[in-house]
């Protein structure tokens, strides 16, 4: 009797389906190359896509009319994160993060709380102008400090009206004078009132304008005056004094991180000075560089600086926000 055939070799086992990569994505309400908080959010991009193995995707979206379909274009097709910016996006972030219950929302910059899947996360950037308003009066030498911002909105006039707070602690008669561009990406808009702030008695001006800030720096170069900005990449001019960070960057990537931990949790979160997502930073260029006398103003200003930071997060220190002008 023939022997049986053996029995059919077992099909191999299917593949494991690849697992899909993490999608992110950051949608700005305002344009990279500002040597600012977009380019450093686009800098945190780079830092989720390495760290994490993300597809990362980057959109300026300049139109407030585009800003719902956008969002809801990206979520559509199944972004994992969508991470959105400033206070313009607020309403939007609010009414679109519901309908899609499986992203996971960022709203850098933002205030709302209490939505299933979204993180706002706020910085208490007043307190870092209070800091440097410390250092602008101590340096002061003609009665008048001033500020230029974007936009006369609550959350930067009390940055101003901290940072003249702060400067009239070394001396009462200290005045304040700010100007606003009404737009974050003019920067000669912001040279016109960085000149005429200076032209008008001024010696010190604080900015809080994003890219507008680099008319201000141009400003200061052609007046002799001096400045306190937002950023690190302004550090290479040489009328610079310091500038008070946001740690864009690093935020968006603790937050992305967050996002997909098994401790996620929504909500708002403050990332100011207490938490150290705020902070004064002197030039190490103009220490090295600036003229001796504000140098040696500074290097003895810096541990009042250091004991005005140290009460701001151990909470002895309130700074009022004043929303007011």
């Amino acid at each position: 009797m023939p022997e049986p055939p053996p029995p059919p070799e077992p099909a191999p086992a299917p593949a494991p389906a690849p697992e899909e990569p993490l999608t992110v994505a950051l949608v700005a309400n305002q344009r990279a190359g500002d040597l600012g908080p977009i380019d450093d959010l686009v800098r945190g991009l780079g830092l989720v896509e390495a760290d994490f193995g993300a597809e990362t995707t980057f959109i300026e979206a300049t139109d407030p009319s585009t800003f719902e379909t956008i969002l809801r274009n990206l979520a559509n097709q199944g972004t994992d994160i969508i991470a959105v910016t400033f206070p313009p996006m607020q309403e939007v972030v609010t009414l679109v993060a519901p309908d899609f219950p499986d992203t996971r929302w960022i709203h850098i910059f933002g205030f709302e709380g209490g939505i299933d899947n979204l993180v706002s996360i706020g910085f208490d950037y007043y307190k870092g102008t209070y800091l440097a308003g410390i250092l602008a009066g101590a340096l002061n030498t003609t009665g008048k400090v001033g500020f230029v911002g974007g936009v006369s909105i609550p959350p930067l006039n009390a940055d101003y009206n901290a940072f003249v707070a702060a400067a009239q602690t070394k001396n009462s008669a200290i005045t304040g004078e700010a100007a606003f561009a009404d737009s974050f990406e003019d920067p000669a808009k912001g040279r016109e009132l960085g000149a005429a702030l200076y032209d008008g008695g001024v010696d010190i001006i604080m900015t809080d304008a994003a890219a507008t800030d680099l008319g201000v720096i141009q400003a200061a170069e052609e007046k002799g005056g001096y400045v306190i900005g937002g950023s690190v990449n302004y550090f290479d001019s040489p009328n610079v004094i310091a500038s008070v960070l946001l740690y864009w960057a690093e935020i968006l990537h603790a937050q992305v991180e967050h996002a997909i931990s098994d401790d996620y949790t929504p909500g708002y979160v403050g990332a100011g000075v207490a938490e150290g997502g705020v902070d004064l930073v002197v030039s190490p260029n103009f220490l090295e560089s600036g003229p001796a006398e504000m140098v040696d103003i500074i290097n003895a200003t810096l541990g009042e600086v250091d004991a005005a930071r140290s009460a701001i997060k151990d909470g002895s220190l309130e700074v009022p926000f004043n929303p007011e002008l």
